[in-house]
């Protein structure tokens, strides 16, 4: 898994003929439609002639189970007696995690998968993709035998910060090599199982917890933390196995071993030559336009049209924060500092990931034939609403009430998780060009940590009854900035849903209105 040394001319005669052409005859050029015959391809047809695809697509994505243990263990650690009476302390005979720690716990995991999510794309664009889950695997060893190890919350932050980091890998690269691998009709499904795998992760920690809520010793939570030791052994094997990516190798010149990668990925009678052609002429054409309009650099992610490129990458996964997970991923503990009883609340949350699971892979069917942007405004407005409905609430004292935010706060995934949690994974992974597809990616996966630390921060000191105590009525907060993104959504994301790589980047060439992208006809100028 060493740096690839190969000839980095992708298609030299392409390139030394693209300097005699004008930007405006390159992006004609580009209009030229590709990949069709995948397209006309069934999700199912495609899926019967792609097994292998399908394995290591879900190999690499189940890296993100680990975020959603991840995010597990902070829910049931803080509610877990064991814990509390390590790192809490005692408030009106009731013991709490103070808003400050709480919001720190929360929130380290988010600073390291933005510093790791960063230093992601610079090392899968020189090494590789599968360099950088190996690394990824190493340093959350690191991180989680720290955590296992702490005894004080100095050594357990440090800890969280070190896993994070490799999250940030994770994460990045998951999606990346889902999307870069996977045939057009099965990429929404095997890039949306990112979301899957995350709440997939969530139950099982639940699950763990749940079991655990009696043992009054550090060894009730100490086990949640040993028990992520498994995900990176798991991810580190799936790395030797996994072929590289295609399209990684063809941009570092490296065709031979591309063409060998196109044949373990697919079947024998499988002809991989013409996707390895359909790979090279999007790489050469997206090149031609780069050379064409300007020179190449690390800031190409904000110039030209991959600026707006790079926007809805980035938007989406404020999206996410913004429709509410972060108030959601509290119930445990704030249904369990409100009265509702202790059994109940982990009930509630086993039910509502559950939920999140079978609405995730409702996704790939639906995302299909409905298309990603209705699913994702449709998801934001139901989002808003089950929020303004657990604010309302939140304004009666009554047990009932108190009822209602707790089904509610668990179950709101049946809203989310087919919607916006998966949506935002495929459109975050389909939108940027290949040429800096690792680099977008890292920048996508930067704000998710960015915005993700601010929303993680802020909920416990919303909810905290030694804080501003809003209780329910802190879901007005989220309820707002939904709307928000509602608006955002509207002008900004356009609909992918049967356009190839190709077809995606002539459309955003030739600037096509968000509205236009399902109507329009790629290889037709746009008369405005």
């Amino acid at each position: 898994m060493a740096s690839l040394h190969c000839n980095s001319s992708v298609n030299s005669d392409a390139n030394d003929e693209i300097k005699e052409k004008t930007a405006s005859e390159m992006i004609e050029t580009v209009a030229e439609p590709r990949g069709r015959v995948e397209v006309q391809e069934s999700a199912w047809d495609s899926a019967k002639n792609s097994p292998k695809v399908i394995l290591y697509s879900i190999g690499a994505c189940a890296s993100s189970m680990l975020w959603g243990f991840d995010i597990g263990v902070n829910s049931i650690s803080t509610s877990l007696p064991g814990f509390k009476m390590v790192f809490g302390y005692e408030y009106q005979n009731e013991l709490l995690i103070s808003a400050s720690w709480n919001a720190l716990w929360t929130a380290m995991t988010s600073l390291g998968m933005l510093i790791g999510s960063i230093i992601c794309g610079w090392i899968s664009d020189r090494g590789g993709r599968r360099l950088g889950f190996a690394i990824g695997s190493a340093v959350s060893l690191l991180g989680v035998g720290l955590e296992y190890a702490a005894n004080e919350p100095g050594l357990l932050l440090a800890g969280k910060i070190v896993n994070g980091f490799a999250l940030g890998f994770f994460l990045t690269l998951s999606s990346i090599y889902a999307s870069e691998i996977a045939p057009t009709p099965l990429r929404p499904a095997l890039t949306a199982a990112v979301n899957l795998f995350i709440n997939a992760g969530q139950l099982i920690a639940i699950g763990i917890g749940n079991s655990r809520f009696t043992i009054m010793s550090p060894a009730s939570y100490k086990v949640l933390f040993a028990a992520q030791w498994s995900f990176p052994c798991f991810i580190a094997l799936v790395s030797i196995f996994m072929p590289e990516s295609p399209w990684y190798l063809c941009r570092k010149g490296c065709v031979e071993q591309a063409k060998k990668s196109l044949e373990r990925l697919h079947l024998k009678t499988t002809d991989t030559s013409l996707i390895l052609e359909d790979i090279q002429a999007t790489i050469a054409d997206e090149q031609a336009i780069a050379n064409a309009q300007q020179n190449a650099s690390f800031m190409d992610c904000f110039r030209g049209t991959n600026w707006r490129r790079t926007r809805i990458a980035c938007g989406m996964f404020a999206v996410q924060q913004f429709t509410g997970i972060a108030f959601y991923s509290q119930a445990l503990y704030f249904l369990g500092i409100s009265g509702l009883p202790v059994a109940l609340t982990f009930q509630l949350a086993l039910g509502g990931f559950g939920v999140a699971m079978l609405g995730n892979i409702v996704s790939w069917f639906i995302m299909n034939y409905v298309g990603r942007r209705l699913l994702l405004l449709t998801g934001i407005i139901l989002n808003a609403l089950c929020l303004m409905s657990v604010g309302v609430a939140g304004c009666f004292t009554s047990m009932a009430a108190l009822y209602y935010i707790g089904y509610v706060m668990n179950f709101a995934q049946l809203f989310y998780a087919p919607t916006v949690g998966a949506v935002s994974w495929t459109i975050s992974a389909e939108v940027s060009s290949i040429k800096i597809r690792a680099r977008t990616q890292s920048l996508a996966i930067v704000t998710n940590a960015f915005v993700s630390w601010v929303m993680n921060f802020i909920a416990p000191y919303l909810i905290n009854t030694d804080q501003a105590n809003l209780g329910g009525k802190a879901a007005f907060v989220w309820m707002a900035l939904s709307f928000f993104s509602l608006i955002w959504a509207w002008f900004e994301v356009p609909e992918f849903k049967d356009r190839t790589y190709s077809e995606l980047d002539d459309l955003f060439t030739r600037k096509t209105p968000t509205r236009g992208f399902r109507k329009q006809v790629t290889g037709t100028r746009l008369d405005s």
